[in-house]
């Protein structure tokens, strides 16, 4: 019986960033990358110590992918409209691949330099748009914290389906980003 090829760390990475994406992260267990890929689970031992360390990668990557996604949308004459754009950039991220973008602000940026590095890069355009409207340099981390918590608690209450009180979410967004904004600029 021939030896099965052997599977990189970069095609486990995969099958976790599809398990992740099908079903969320919880989805992602040692046992079910080795299923995927038609191996046993000790064999992953040998390229991560341990789910997290797979977790970490899809992790860094999906952050990665909201950077560029940010960068890509943010359009607009003015500052104002650039983060109007950004903000519907993002919450169209987050939409578009709920469990992807459950997968994100595990927590483990505190303990995790690697994970800190990729959630501050994923911040880059938001810092630059609001130095690019003249906010002082002490002012631009704790508004764009206030910012990305609106966003990041508005999404995972709209993929979660927790706004069911009626009215239009799409006007509540627009409404409370805007009242964000009034605030900063």
């Amino acid at each position: 019986m021939p030896t099965p090829a052997k599977t990189s760390a970069s095609q486990l990475a995969s099958i976790a960033r599809t398990l992740v994406e099908s079903s969320g992260p919880e989805a992602l267990t040692m046992g079910a990358v080795a299923a995927n890929a038609g191996i046993k689970p000790p064999s992953l031992y040998k390229h991560f110590a341990d789910r997290a360390a797979i977790l970490k990668l899809v992790e860094i990557e999906i952050l990665h992918e909201l950077e560029a996604c940010l960068r890509r949308e943010m359009r607009g004459a003015t500052p104002k409209a650039r983060l109007v754009a950004l903000a519907t950039a993002y919450r169209r991220f987050g939409r578009s691949a709920p469990n992807r973008y459950k997968a994100i602000y595990s927590g483990n940026a505190f303990n995790d330099p690697d994970i800190r590095a990729a959630c501050l890069f994923s911040a880059q355009p938001l810092f630059e748009e609001l130095k690019a409207a003249g906010i002082a340099e002490a002012r631009i981390l704790p508004l764009s914290r206030t910012l990305v918590a609106f966003l990041h608690g508005f999404v995972l209450m709209e993929i979660g389906n927790a706004f069911n009180l009626g009215g239009s979410v799409d006007e509540a967004f627009e409404s409370s980003l805007e009242t964000i904004l009034a605030e900063i600029m």
